[in-house]
């Protein structure tokens, strides 16, 4: 049979409301909102319901910018967990999306998560015999994913656009997976990694059969879930793309720009908690976050060049001990070019990358001096760096991206096609 929460309109209507609970919304305001969003969408009129949204009932566990709505209907006996995605105005959720869905270093609001549950039990005399439903867009389905994978709390999970869970997350929380993936893989590098992912998706499979991915591609996250240690799971839906113009990744990434970005937003967020920024005060230091990401960038692209420099001042250095610096640089340097130009193409953030023939001319050196690593091609390779630096602070300004506001239109998705169709029966 399919429960109430399992209406995919309503589901959906409830998710594009959820963005809009600030924390100085009025609890009153927001249960009225929902009552009206229930009986507009399925014609039901409940008198007793109970909400709890985390910023309104435990603020501090949103100080990294997880925010999520539960919805309780005694009379049914059934809660619905909305998981909010990204929100534009907030630098915490893309802290958490590069440094934790990118890198995996960052776990922060799947914490935030699984207090919120505990919340819940506390506050939901029913919550262990309840149906409970979870759902989430973007940013907002990975966490439901990624909190039903360790907890099994819900009997059904439905995400819209929603970024991956990472195993590097998990397995720094479940321990017979961890388990697991030191009895088979050293994952030292590239080739162990995908082969951990694919360990990885065929090891939650079994748990994971109740959780619907509705999919489409029009939208930035869709970048993030090409990303290492990111897996498909569950049963994906998928609808036609919004955005006509709609650039695959792959276009520009390849799967060694995926795994040396992971490396860098990795170094980035230990970066950050050595002087003391961490997840709950983001907000307050964006300044220094965008300065500390610029500035790792110029030490593993910049510094290795001016080291060659300098040893040329001095002694005399192989070929070999040249490559391997410069190696390092490129790889660096092509990665986060290449995810620019990605961004820009896809009209994600301007077309300052595209148009930036400093970037350009970098490129042909980088392989040049690899050709003949000499004084003068290092040198001439530092100036147009400079200006490549300055375009990578245009990577914050991606919460303006088209398409991050698509949960609103997957009210129009739901109403197009019969989803419940779709579905398993209990």
């Amino acid at each position: 049979m399919l429960r109430f929460f399992h209406n995919p309109l309503l589901v959906a209507k409830l998710a594009e409301y959820e963005y809009l609970i600030k924390g100085n919304k009025k609890q009153s305001t927001v249960e009225y909102k929902i009552k009206r969003i229930i009986k507009d969408v399925t014609g039901e009129v409940f008198e007793n319901i109970e909400v709890y949204n985390s910023g309104l009932s435990i603020p501090k566990i949103t100080k990294n910018g997880f925010q999520a709505t539960a919805i309780y209907i005694p009379e049914l006996n059934e809660l619905l967990v909305i998981y909010r995605g990204s929100e534009s105005e907030d630098i915490s959720d893309w802290f958490y999306n590069y440094t934790g869905i990118v890198s995996g270093e960052n776990t922060s609001q799947i914490d935030s998560a699984c207090h919120f549950n505990k919340f819940l039990k506390r506050k939901i005399v029913n919550f262990d015999t309840c149906y409970k439903v979870a759902a989430g867009h973007s940013l907002g389905g990975h966490l439901a994913i990624t909190v039903e994978l360790l907890k099994k709390t819900y009997q059904r999970v439905y995400t819209f656009n929603t970024a991956l869970p990472q195993l590097k997350q998990l397995r720094k929380y479940d321990k017979k997976f961890n388990k697991k993936l030191e009895e088979y893989f050293l994952e030292k590098d590239l080739e162990e990694t995908n082969k951990l992912q694919e360990f990885t998706a065929n090891y939650y499979a079994k748990n994971s059969h109740h959780i619907y991915n509705f999919v489409r591609k029009n939208d930035f996250i869709q970048s993030l879930n090409m990303t290492v240690g990111t897996f498909n799971v569950g049963k994906t839906i998928e609808f036609p793309a919004i955005i006509k113009n709609f650039v695959e990744p792959e276009e520009f990434l390849t799967e060694e720009d995926t795994y040396e970005l992971d490396k860098i937003f990795g170094d980035f967020y230990n970066r950050l908690i050595e002087k003391n920024i961490t997840p709950n005060n983001i907000v307050e230091n964006q300044k220094q976050v965008t300065d500390e990401f610029v500035a790792l960038l110029v030490e593993k692209i910049k510094t290795p060049i001016q080291h060659q420099i300098s040893n040329f001042s001095y002694k005399k250095v192989t070929k070999t001990e040249n490559n391997v610096g410069i190696a390092d640089s490129y790889r660096t340097f092509k990665a986060v070019y290449n995810y620019l130009l990605y961004l820009a193409h896809a009209g994600i953030i301007s077309d300052d990358v595209i148009n930036c023939d400093e970037s350009k001319k970098a490129t042909t050196l980088y392989e040049k001096v690899i050709c003949d690593v000499n004084k003068s091609n290092l040198k001439n390779l530092l100036k147009p760096l400079q200006e490549f630096y300055t375009l990578t602070k245009v990577i914050y300004t991606v919460t303006h991206a088209n398409g991050l506001a698509d949960v609103g239109n997957w009210g129009d998705i739901a109403k197009a096609h019969d989803l419940p169709a779709l579905y398993d029966e209990l």
